[in-house]
């Protein structure tokens, strides 16, 4: 790929109708979505290239950058679309625009991002495939556990997931490909229960990694805002994993829109935000209306074949709570936020979710 390539390739249309993005109903949400996504992965490809570039410039005897482009050369425009939004390579790419990156830093780490191979993970997850002439659904790409051992590597991205509160566990291979199982279950469930969501969640999740489940039931996952794609999950019930799939997906999904577009004029507002009992920012409370706005459906989606009246019982629960925070705060939002264009669409994806969840 030359960058030259860039300049025809079909992201250039720009950002899709964003309020098909908000939840995955048909094929054409399924698509508008895979049209953010390539927009998205665009920027962060023209972002690296930059990068790389001055260190290039500043460092032309140190061979990182060179091989960095021999990769991109060997490689068209999707696969480098897709390179762009691996998460260690997203990560690497908000490093290098920090005020005080220390070159030589960046170089080795460069070094290392490019010399890793997800392919060579101990275990992985198919989330998603096409559906074949006869309606079933084919394996999707594999999306590798990072286990930060053994030939998978992935120790660089495992130590960037792991500077908040929650530490990523390192696995050896007999407990990666457990968790990878539990994780497929997950998604079995949602192609049987709501492919839809499933496609939008093969789109947007590029690496998991797992959390300790010291919380049991308790949901215990997040997205990180500079490593693109990566799910940081403890083990739960698959059909509570199938909820997280698609949360963090869009998690990762409404990451992407901040990436490219202003929502509000007035980003520092704040207001109550029901999902986490306090104040937050406007973007704070639109990223949880977005994430439970599709956790809560596939729990909908799923309680249609619950049989076990304890299970039941408490998805009926759950629907319940997480319906009225959505209410609350939709109503919230709507009081403070000054949308711009692309938020009014955003915004109007949102309130027809919510509504339709009260319906149903």
């Amino acid at each position: 790929m030359r960058v030259k390539d860039l300049a025809s390739d079909r992201s250039a249309a720009g950002l899709p109708d964003l309020s098909l993005i908000v939840l995955a109903q048909d094929p054409e949400a399924v698509a508008a979505n895979e049209q953010l996504n390539r927009v998205v992965a665009r920027q962060y490809l023209v972002r690296t290239l930059r990068a790389v570039q001055k260190l290039s410039k500043e460092h032309p005897q140190d061979p990182a950058p060179a091989a960095v482009r021999d990769l991109l050369d060997s490689m068209d425009v999707d696969a480098a679309l897709r390179w762009a939004l691996r998460p260690e390579v997203t990560g690497w790419t908000w490093r290098s625009e920090a005020a005080t990156a220390d070159p030589a830093r960046l170089l080795r780490l460069l070094a290392d991002i490019t010399a890793y191979d997800p392919a060579a993970a101990a275990a992985s997850v198919r989330l998603d495939g096409p559906k074949t002439a006869a309606g079933r659904r084919s394996p999707g790409a594999p999306v590798p556990v990072i286990t930060g051992t053994g030939p998978d590597q992935g120790s660089l991205l495992l130590q960037w997931a792991s500077e908040g509160d929650e530490k990523a566990l390192r696995l050896d291979p007999a407990h990666a490909h457990a968790f990878a199982s539990r994780l497929q279950e997950a998604a079995d469930i949602l192609a049987a229960v709501w492919p839809e969501g499933l496609a939008m969640a093969a789109t947007d999740i590029r690496a998991f990694a797992a959390l300790g489940g010291h919380r049991g039931l308790q949901p215990l996952n997040f997205s990180v805002h500079g490593l693109r794609g990566l799910v940081l999950t403890s083990e739960r019930p698959a059909y509570m994993l199938a909820q997280t799939l698609v949360h963090e997906a869009t998690h990762q999904r409404f990451s992407g829109v901040l990436d490219c577009v202003s929502l509000v004029r007035n980003p520092k507002a704040t207001h109550y935000s029901p999902f986490v009992d306090a104040e937050r920012p406007l973007g704070h409370i639109l990223h949880g209306i977005l994430s439970f706005i599709n956790d809560t459906y596939a729990a909908r989606r799923y309680e249609s074949t619950e049989s076990d009246p304890v299970e039941l019982a408490r998805l009926e629960r759950y629907l319940l709570r997480k319906t009225g925070q959505l209410r609350t705060a939709e109503k919230n939002l709507l009081e403070v936020a000054e949308p711009t264009p692309a938020g009014e669409r955003l915004i109007a994806g949102c309130r027809e979710a919510i509504s339709r969840l009260n319906r149903e």
